[in-house]
């Protein structure tokens, strides 16, 4: 808990921070407007200030009071707006006081996630978005990690995990999200009711509340909210200075946060692009051409200006600075075709309809609206059979919203910018990849037009309804698949090691491997969560990296030798995945000659193994614990194999 309390403490330093940063262009915002933009950007200017830092020898040893230093002149910043009353707020009453209710209940679900450790279904925060501030911070800079190509994603967000890493663990990391979510909060409510009213500010904000995916990864490690936060409050400020020109406030705002949408994820390149688009059209539709090139190039400049570090990092790390996409025109370190075709085909997976026309242009609609009705096919896990997590849908609310101005008749050029945007950004996720978080970022300024659309147009009750409906239904969803396992170790009436060793296959394993490989390195095959180690690894599998050469090995000599070349001590091996097929592995157990003398595969399931160069691997493992190269370690039976790479044979 200590460590939550510390990152809210240095976020409410960032207000400050942020609101000194961007005082000429806040002054006229909603006061609660106000305090979450100038959080959100705070936040991502510490976060970017950790890029620099995190370049320097040691940086993450004496960074600390760099960016401790930071917030505290926040503080400072602050006092004045305390003392002239800036931050008191009318006391909600009546019906609005139930939605005070909600966005604290809201608040206290994830408040337990973030207290809770993760588990498996917070995959990708233990794979990589802790992992990786975890590695950095244990070699006390910025590293390239080559077998972990999401190392080289913009992670202005992440880097703040550094921090909170440092002074609370998983909690104090996982606090900035929360954080995210509440700035978040604040800035819809406020420009909802600078743009459409009082009425329409409350339900804008539990529209946004309401949104499953939204709620869940909050109180993750996810960075999907915050980058949503970015990109499509910068979408709503550029359609805010079309509606209104000679406000730059709104251009310069939006500017900025496309910037750290950019440095947050590589699809706010796209929110960039999109938004200077609609800029640039919008302009020249009221016949002012040149002066929305201007405009255009001024928030592609300065939005590249605050996102550019990490591509320049990607570029001297990789020599690619959307690295690892796009590799047949960029190229990549430590990557190559093969590798590359695996990871497109596992981003073209999502989406409604079948996979060989996922992607016709005649699907576009289907796709849209299949987030509503299929929300299983735009999340992992097995989402070509539309079983993913239901926490991973954006639900019908915003899909509702858009079409309500669509239909209504009432298009203001604020409320057609931000369609025009939306727009334009879902043809570019339809032929990407359809994953129902990359789109967060439109998900905000079509909660914005949630409000507005219950309090100016006809069918508004109906909307009401429906987003009333959609906030039961993602709070009941919470509450059944994470709060009524999290509260027990969020309240310490199970430990976190308990939790864990229940709720994570590798957690065992992972205490084993801390402990006999302690001055070793670790290879693992099929597990990619060594965030829970504490000692060096490499996710091993081919598909990850070139830096392991199977091409060049022969057999279990070859490859024992290979390893030890670049520093391997010990090998572990997840056998959940081998499960599948008992009887491969069956015959695997038998090649190794666990118990008995060995018994190799055939010469033709040896040939089979050997060419495919994904599984090349198992045969090569065989092979070397057969031959006495590598041993089990007997201390680990549960879960997976540790090996010990032998001195000799």
């Amino acid at each position: 808990m200590l460590g939550v309390i510390v990152t809210l403490l240095f976020s409410i330093g960032a207000i400050g921070l942020g609101g000194y940063l961007t005082r000429r262009w806040t002054i006229d915002l909603d006061p609660a407007e106000s305090i979450g933009i100038s959080g959100l950007i705070g936040l991502g200017a510490l976060g970017l200030l950790t890029f620099f830092i995190g370049l320097l020898p040691d940086g993450f040893g004496w960074g600390l009071f760099v960016v401790g230093t930071a917030s505290a002149f926040g503080y400072f910043k602050l006092i004045p707006g305390f003392k002239a009353g800036a931050f008191r707020f009318t006391k909600p009453e009546s019906t609005n006081l139930l939605f005070v209710l909600a966005f604290s209940v809201a608040t206290l679900f994830i408040l337990v996630s973030v207290l809770a450790p993760s588990d498996t279904l917070d995959w990708d925060t233990l794979a990589y978005h802790l992992a990786v501030p975890k590695l950095w911070l244990q070699a006390g800079q910025i590293q390239y990690l080559s077998n972990i190509h999401h190392s080289n994603f913009p992670s202005t967000v992440e880097s703040l995990f550094v921090w909170g890493l440092a002074w609370g663990g998983q909690s104090g990391a996982k606090a900035f999200s929360m954080m995210f979510f509440v700035l978040g909060i604040l800035s819809i409510f406020g420009m909802s009711r600078r743009i459409f009213g009082e009425k329409a500010s409350w339900w804008s904000a539990l529209a946004f509340v309401s949104i499953p995916v939204v709620l869940w990864e909050s109180g993750t490690g996810y960075i999907d909210v915050p980058h949503g936060l970015f990109g499509g409050l910068g979408i709503a400020f550029i359609a805010a200075f079309l509606a209104d020109s000679k406000n730059r406030s709104n251009l310069w705002l939006g500017a900025i946060l496309l910037g750290f949408a950019a440095g947050t994820k590589y699809t706010g390149l796209q929110t960039i692009a999109v938004s200077v688009i609609v800029l640039v059209v919008g302009l020249a539709l009221k016949g002012r051409l040149a002066e929305g090139v201007r405009n255009g190039a001024t928030v592609g400049l300065v939005a590249m200006a605050i996102a550019g570090p990490w591509y320049v990092k990607n570029i001297v790390y990789t020599g690619n600075p959307v690295y690892p996409f796009f590799f047949e025109k960029l190229g990549g370190k430590n990557w190559d075709q093969r590798r590359a075709d695996i990871y497109r085909n596992e981003q073209q997976k999502f989406g409604a309809g079948q996979e060989a026309s996922r992607h016709d242009p005649t699907e576009v609609g289907n796709a849209v609206l299949g987030l509503a009705y299929q929300p299983g096919r735009y999340v992992n896990p097995q989402e070509e059979l539309g079983l993913g997590t239901p926490l991973g849908a954006v639900g019908v609310v915003i899909l509702l919203s858009g079409l309500l101005w669509l239909l209504s008749g009432k298009l203001r050029t604020f409320e057609a910018g931000i369609l025009a945007a939306v727009g334009t950004s879902l043809l570019m996720w339809f032929f990407l990849s359809q994953q129902s978080r990359y789109i967060v970022p439109l998900s905000v300024p079509l909660a914005l037009l949630a409000g507005g659309a219950i309090a100016r147009l006809a069918l508004g009750k109906v909307l009401a309804a429906v987003t009333l409906l959609q906030a039961a239904y993602s709070f009941f969803l919470i509450y059944a698949q994470r709060f009524q396992t999290q509260i027990q170790p969020a309240l310490g009436k199970v430990t976190a090691e308990d939790y864990q060793t229940h709720s994570i296959g590798f957690y065992v394993p992972s205490q084993v491997i801390n402990k006999v490989a302690v001055k070793g390195k670790v290879a693992l095959y099929d597990e990619v969560f060594g965030f829970l180690l504490d000692v060096p690894y490499m996710w091993a599998n081919p598909g990850h990296s070139t830096v392991i050469p199977y091409d060049e090995m022969k057999d279990g000599a070859s490859y024992v030798k290979a390893m030890k070349q670049l520093g391997f001590t010990h090998i572990y091996v997840n056998l959940s995945p081998m499960v599948k097929d008992p009887g491969f592995v069956k015959k695997w157990v038998a090649a190794m000659g666990f118990g008995s003398n060995p018994t190799p595969f055939s010469a033709e399931e040896s040939k089979t193994l050997a060419e495919n160069w994904q599984d090349k691997w198992e045969l090569l493992i065989a092979e070397a614990a057969a031959e006495k190269r590598i041993v089990p370690v007997p201390e680990l039976q549960k879960g997976g194999i540790l090996f010990e790479i032998a001195d000799k044979p």
